[in-house]
């Protein structure tokens, strides 16, 4: 049981340690290998945070080379490094063997003990599960691997798709606005549903499978950009493009409160009378500090 973390640039980003420290908080034994460029190797956060900070120019592989010819957007761009980074991580865990694996983005805030979630994660998915965010999008806000063969498989399939067809083809035939790395990971969870589950993002409805096993939700982003907002830092955002904004539009009583416990404060979503438990929020806003248990 692992977590696999990555970041490809020519900064860290600033808001890292809040991330890291959080994370540890919660977690403070569990390996975590960190895959960044080779000019972030030394960096002391990675020393103060007990992170496994990893060269990525190691695990570049000839897919990477292909997906970012066939995706025409350059190597440095931010969509092309979103889903890169998932052929990283397939080439890493696949050479370390490495099984359980957990990734999240670095804008992500954790507020459970991944080794409390591994045991469910572990008897409930046998290949991968994820949070879905909306019809034609699943982000990385948290990400089960349960063999490096599950995700290599997936990597595989976005290069073929590629391969096999143009970005308008892609979009025309699965109804997409955009082809990046959110959008290919539903395409992938559309057409192999028992390769790519879904974590309980709410307690109730369509996607709150496997709810009654962790007692807990998790975010994709939607909580995150309720109670962080957008890149605007203003709280309340309601994506009409996300499962959970459209049921906060519906429903403007319902909300996140912030309950004491033994490690902080942790984020709750209360409905009817009811508090569920929220695992993690995706920060879109960056402003994680303002966050942290």
């Amino acid at each position: 049981m692992t977590v696999v973390l990555f970041h490809s640039g020519s900064s860290l980003p600033v808001f890292l340690k809040d991330s890291l420290q959080q994370m540890r908080l919660f977690n403070p034994n569990i390996t975590i290998y960190f895959l960044t460029d080779t000019e972030h190797l030394a960096n002391s956060v990675f020393t103060q945070y007990n992170i496994i900070v990893v060269d990525k120019q190691k695990y570049i592989s000839e897919d990477i080379y292909t997906f970012e010819l066939l995706y025409g957007r350059g190597k440095d761009d931010f969509w092309t490094i979103t889903t890169t980074r998932l052929i990283y991580i397939a080439n890493f865990i696949q050479e370390q063997n490495l099984h359980d694996v957990y990734h999240l983005e670095n804008d992500v805030l954790l507020y459970t003990d991944i080794k409390k979630i591994n045991p469910l994660c572990t008897k409930l998915y046998k290949n991968m599960a994820i949070t879905v965010g909306g019809p034609d999008k699943c982000m990385t806000g948290f990400l089960f691997i349960k063999r490096p063969s599950a995700l290599r498989d997936m990597v595989g399939f976005f290069i073929k798709l590629f391969k096999n067809n143009t970005i308008h083809n892609i979009r025309k035939h699965y109804g997409l606005d955009m082809v990046n790395e959110m959008s290919l990971l539903r395409v992938y969870s559309k057409e192999y549903p028992d390769l790519l589950k879904f974590l309980p993002i709410l307690p109730f409805g369509d996607f709150a499978e496997n709810f009654s096993v962790f007692n807990s939700i998790f975010d994709p982003a939607s909580w995150g950009q309720y109670v962080g907002g957008t890149l605007d830092g203003i709280p309340g955002a309601k994506p009409d493009d996300h499962y959970i904004g459209l049921l906060l539009r519906e429903h403007p009583d319902y909300t996140v409160v912030w309950k004491l416990e033994d490690k902080g404060k942790v984020p709750y979503f209360k409905f009817d009378e009811q508090e569920v438990k929220i695992n993690n929020l995706h920060i879109h806003s960056k402003n994680l500090y303002l966050y942290k248990s």
